[in-house]
């Protein structure tokens, strides 16, 4: 048998680099299994190697650094995230007040898959250890949440559902901050055992006060009936 040259060997490269589709991917589910159970700051990139079967070498071979791979998690995780709430409204043809309410809860109810929870894991941590890095990992989240917020929003001022007044991407931003930092605070300053309080609970109620609040008024009506009947 010839034995290959050594040009013959560089172009076929090394096994890991002939499998680009599925070793990003496990590295990335190592990191983050490895980054709920020993806390971020607390990683080495040599344990996320070792948990997910590679060398540090591969790890620098598809990533930066530890920070490039929290953040690519993170984003990964928004894509998924995203794409089931696209597929709830596809299903819900409600009224716009049921959509809203089918993603703010989506958004905001407890993780109930594994991923998902230690991500939330890993992001209660870094919001009072790495708050710089926390906020590059969930900025686009937040903005793309607002933005379908606001078009729903908005849809539902086009057909009368909503108060035509609203400011759209002033509400969208109020709300989800307030029960974003809720959320957090219970973790962060601990008031989980000071204040025992049910998140469910927190969540539809305050889902519930958001929703009246863009409903129009029996006064509004008026107004805005009359207004209509005004001649021009």
């Amino acid at each position: 048998m010839v034995k290959k040259s050594t040009a013959q060997r560089r172009r076929s490269g090394p096994k890991w680099a002939r499998r680009p589709e599925d070793r990003p991917r496990e590295i990335l589910a190592a990191a983050l299994r490895v980054f709920a159970e020993r806390g971020y700051n607390a990683t080495r990139l040599d344990d996320i190697a070792a948990a997910a079967g590679v060398t540090k070498g591969t790890i620098y071979y598809y990533f930066k650094n530890k920070d490039a791979l929290l953040l690519q998690l993170a984003q990964a995780g928004d894509r998924e995230e995203f794409a089931r709430m696209e597929v709830l409204l596809a299903d819900n043809a409600g009224s716009y007040s049921s959509q809203l309410r089918t993603v703010m809860r989506k958004g905001f109810a407890e993780p109930t898959d594994e991923a998902r929870r230690q991500l939330r894991m890993v992001y209660l941590a870094l919001h009072s250890d790495e708050p710089r890095l926390f906020a590059r990992a969930v900025q686009g989240a937040l903005v793309d949440g607002w933005a379908l917020i606001v078009k729903l929003i908005e849809r539902g001022q086009a057909t009368g559902e909503f108060r035509a007044d609203v400011d759209g991407p002033v509400a969208a931003r109020i709300f989800t901050s307030g029960l974003l930092l809720q959320q957090l605070w219970r973790s962060s300053l601990g008031l989980e055992t000071l204040d025992p309080f049910d998140n469910g609970r927190m969540v539809d109620s305050s889902i519930e006060l958001f929703l009246h609040s863009l409903r129009p008024t029996v006064r509004l009506r008026a107004v805005e009936t009359r207004r209509k009947a005004r001649p021009s």
